[in-house]
């Protein structure tokens, strides 16, 4: 069984060159199914519904989120019907806290979960949140994304599911780590980059990321032009190895 997940996508230009490019990636490595994380799709905060019907179209069979999955408010009137799994320990948001699809006679289950080091948001404790999780699921493989700030707080879960889970795999940062592991027998990441600009500062404009750092003062950015990297992992699932994926276009 062999996974391609895409780190988060940045904005509808970025959507298009993973679009376009998806298919020969999948050959190129014999890939069986695409997972990505979609939370930036839509100019770098949410997701539209016109562009999570592309991503299912273009064969994503399962997309995780992350702070920014309820940025758009449209998302309200389909996340419980859509295979997006929102992040579980947000406990009273709509959406499904995992995914599981099946391949073949295999099942692949999917579970989102947000860190709370820096994020400033009100959230459960994802290791009860996945303690209770794994008691109900039964599947043949799980992948966790972790979506988090601090990179301990990724590790020290990663340790905590250590051959409880398939994968865990960061994701948020939009830097891709050269950390790529197994803790036990599960596959391990702290950060799996992101599908965006590549000549930007985590997706956005670098002169105005700059401006931020050396005024202080809180304005709007916009998002970078240029070439397009597309950065993600291959997970097989069945020789336990992890490779990581980084593809510049344009």
């Amino acid at each position: 069984m062999r996974i391609l997940y895409l780190g988060d996508i940045v904005g509808t230009k970025a959507l298009d060159v993973v679009i376009n490019n998806l298919n020969s990636i999948k050959k190129e490595y014999n890939i069986n199914l695409v997972f990505a994380n979609a939370e930036n799709v839509a100019d770098g905060k949410g997701l539209t519904r016109q562009q999570y019907v592309i991503m299912q179209r273009a064969g994503i069979q399962a997309i995780s989120m992350g702070n920014h999955t309820y940025s758009k408010k449209t998302i309200f009137e389909f996340i419980n019907e859509s295979n997006i799994v929102k992040p579980a320990n947000m406990s009273e948001a709509p959406g499904k806290s995992y995914l599981t699809i099946r391949y073949n006679d295999k099942t692949i289950t999917l579970i989102s979960l947000l860190g709370r080091v820096f994020l400033n948001m009100s959230l459960d404790c994802p290791f009860k949140t996945i303690d209770k999780l794994l008691k109900e699921i039964k599947s043949d493989y799980i992948i966790v994304d972790v979506h988090a700030e601090a990179t301990s707080e990724k590790l020290a879960l990663a340790y905590y599911l250590e051959n409880r889970v398939s994968a865990v795999l960061g994701t948020h940062t939009h830097i891709q780590t050269a950390d790529e592991r197994k803790i036990g027998n599960t596959l391990y990441i702290t950060d799996i980059g992101m599908c965006g600009p590549y000549n930007s500062v985590i997706g956005d404009d670098a002169l105005s990321i700059i401006n931020r750092f050396k005024t202080g003062i809180y304005t709007p950015t916009k998002l970078a032009e240029g070439p397009i990297i597309i950065n993600g992992v291959i997970l097989d699932l069945d020789m336990k190895k992890i490779w990581r994926l980084n593809k510049i276009y344009g």
